[in-house]
């Protein structure tokens, strides 16, 4: 088992050199394999070590801890659950050990999910920023997903990047949850079911929203009523008290000033393929 106690006072290299030992010992113990990909596996024995300095033991890096030592036990890699994992889906959660049937394009395929036709969809700008590791096998599928819909989008690596890896923990709880999806969208016209959708099934988080309305718009009403009732905070701006915002609206929305428009900043972590799509108005 690899989950011995590590000493923080011990050099980095020394933590690494021992856990990739153990890693790469475990498979001659429980017939498993490694995962044939060597990105995958430096980077979880590089999440392993720091778990094993921040908190003594090598936890898995693709699950996040209670902060009780004797729940937190069964996340010690190799974790409780990848017996069961690798007989179901031929690799564990983070795919640091995969079985014989083990197939990477299938491991990383996306998600199936029945969108709607382009016409229907109430987005008209969207800027999505993926937070992600490099090994991780849900960062990978969800790069898939944006690539099968053809819906670009920007990716931080937070091992590379330490000032994005304190935004997603900022985010996340004090956890370096990926992969973190950012959305920013102007959504216009939006019915109640698609805000529904957008906001509530989705479970994403509402970073920030602004809604741009008119005193006599009755969709405006029953957005901002929508919005109250589900305790969604909101910034709602009038195009009859401000022209600047009436130009932003019209530039977004083709030169027409089009209410109620949505610009919304949400944030969804380690989404499925449903979430995603329900959280892009897909």
């Amino acid at each position: 088992m690899l989950g011995r106690l590590v000493s923080r006072l011990q050099p980095r290299g020394m933590v690494e050199a021992r856990l990739r030992k153990m890693v790469e010992r475990w498979p001659t113990v429980s017939g498993y394999r490694l995962n044939p990909d060597p990105t995958v596996v430096d980077g979880i024995v590089k999440g392993l070590v720091r778990s094993s300095i921040s908190y003594g033991y090598p936890y898995c890096p693709c699950r996040d801890l209670s902060g009780d030592a004797e729940t937190d036990k069964d996340s010690i890699c190799p974790c409780k659950w990848h017996h069961e994992e690798i007989r179901v889906d031929q690799h564990c959660r983070c795919q640091l050990f995969v079985g014989e049937g083990y197939d990477p394009a299938v491991a990383y395929r996306a998600e199936d999910v029945a969108v709607a036709a382009p016409a229907s969809r109430p987005v008209v700008s969207r800027e999505v920023t993926v937070y992600l590791t490099s090994w991780c096998f849900l960062s990978r599928r969800t790069r898939a997903f944006l690539d099968k819909h053809g819906i670009p989008h920007t990716c931080t690596d937070i091992e590379e990047d330490e000032d994005a890896a304190l935004r997603v923990e900022e985010w996340t709880g004090g956890f370096r949850s990926v992969p973190t999806v950012l959305l920013r969208q102007i959504v216009t016209e939006p019915g109640t079911a698609v805000l529904q959708r957008m906001l509530v099934d989705s479970r994403a988080a509402v970073l920030d929203a602004e809604v741009f309305k008119t005193a006599t718009c009755p969709q405006c009403s029953a957005v901002a009523g929508w919005l109250d009732q589900h305790g969604i905070a909101y910034r709602a701006v009038s195009l009859e008290d401000d022209e600047a915002a009436r130009e932003r609206v019209m530039a977004w929305n083709g030169g027409f000033a089009s209410v109620p428009t949505l610009n919304l900043q949400t944030l969804l972590t380690e989404p499925t393929a449903a979430q995603l799509s329900a959280a892009m108005g897909l």
